[in-house]
């Protein structure tokens, strides 16, 4: 059985392999129409680009938005912190892919100037993210 792990590991380091595979795969399907893919993906048939693959490696930047969460929690803040005082709340960084979701959340804590007293959370949507993700591993996951 294959090993998507595996795959995206030889991926980033043979440089061009990814670009080759999917040119191979495609050139394959051309040339055997009738040849079926069973439970065939994109990738499969060789119709992803590098971009729609989505490597990242350690060093790269992602871009990301922030913005105040404002759920259905009955314990928020009593003041108003200075992410609400933005226009609509949202603003940008641009972080290495490495950075796990806990630096994030102390970056944002000593920048803000979030009072300890209070807890910093790093949500997805409404899901709260594991302290022990990096940048990439959202970009993977989500």
């Amino acid at each position: 059985r294959s090993d998507k792990t595996l795959q995206d590991i030889v991926y980033k380091l043979v440089p061009g392999l990814f670009k080759d595979e999917m040119k191979r795969r495609r050139d394959f399907y051309a040339a055997y129409p009738m040849a079926e893919v069973p439970n065939g993906s994109n990738e499969d048939r060789g119709e992803v680009s590098e971009q729609d693959k989505g490597n990242l490696t350690d060093d790269e930047i992602v871009s990301l938005s922030i913005e105040f969460y404002e759920g259905s929690s009955n314990a928020s803040p009593p003041g108003p912190l200075p992410l609400r005082s933005q226009k609509n709340g949202v603003r940008f960084l641009r972080c290495p892919a490495a950075m796990t979701v806990m630096h994030l959340a102390k970056f944002l804590r000593n920048k803000m100037d979030v009072p300890s007293k209070y807890k910093v959370e790093v949500l997805y949507e409404d899901e709260p993210l594991k302290e022990y993700y990096t940048l990439m591993d959202i970009a993977y996951i989500y």
